[in-house]
């Protein structure tokens, strides 16, 4: 099924399910949806799938952003919010495979940086949290704290010591997004995850997998 077909049979099976189920059918559902079923504005910007991460590899073979259905409704409604205000979403990792999360732990076995796969994983392995930052209305990325993926004091929540305009940005993007039932995460300026994210259970398929996901 190519991707064209795949996202035509996703809003199908979903309009059917609101139709016949009602507008809850998905909504407490563990189901996963590809963000870009939606013609939201948001920029993806998936790292790994690309060797522009701090790997060096390309990991993911599709650059595709899913999350769980109420995670996804979620960064929507972000998206929306943001785009009042001149702003909008550059994502750069949603649903990471739990397989991903071992290798990125041999690489760098720091906890403060990558969740440890022997305690739980990270809250991507269940599709419950996005890497997220700043664009302007015409799509041009925001100054922001660091790099994404900048494993320093730098990246921390804490650190002050960066521009005005990159702390506004960030402050920005974390008063929205914990609107919406996001929880921003210490060390990295970045990451979020969604507020009832251990109702989610891990899982393990691949990035590449077309279709709606299960």
């Amino acid at each position: 099924m190519n991707r064209k077909a795949a996202v035509i049979y996703c809003v199908a099976v979903t309009l059917l399910a609101v139709l016949f189920f009602g507008k809850g059918a998905y909504a407490d559902s563990n189901h996963f949806v590809d963000i870009a079923m939606y013609e939201s504005g948001i920029i993806l910007d998936i790292r790994y799938a690309t060797p522009n991460n701090f790997t060096g590899q390309t990991i993911y073979p599709n650059a595709r952003c899913l999350l769980r259905n109420d995670v996804a409704m979620r960064l929507l409604r972000v998206q929306k919010a943001l785009q009042k205000q001149g702003y909008g979403l550059i994502v750069f990792d949603c649903y990471r495979p739990f397989s991903v999360q071992k290798k990125f732990w041999e690489i760098l076995p720091d906890e403060r940086y990558v969740a440890n796969p022997a305690k739980g994983g990270s809250t991507h392995n269940r599709g419950a949290a996005v890497d997220v930052a700043l664009a302007d209305s015409t799509g041009k990325p925001l100054s922001m704290p660091t790099k994404y993926d900048d494993f320093s004091e730098k990246a921390d929540r804490s650190y002050k010591r960066t521009s005005r305009e990159a702390l506004h940005n960030s402050a920005l993007l974390e008063s929205v997004m914990k609107a919406e039932g996001f929880l921003p995460f210490q060390s990295e300026w970045w990451h979020y995850d969604v507020v009832d994210w251990a109702r989610y259970p891990i899982s393990d398929f691949p990035v590449q997998k077309q279709g709606c996901e299960d």
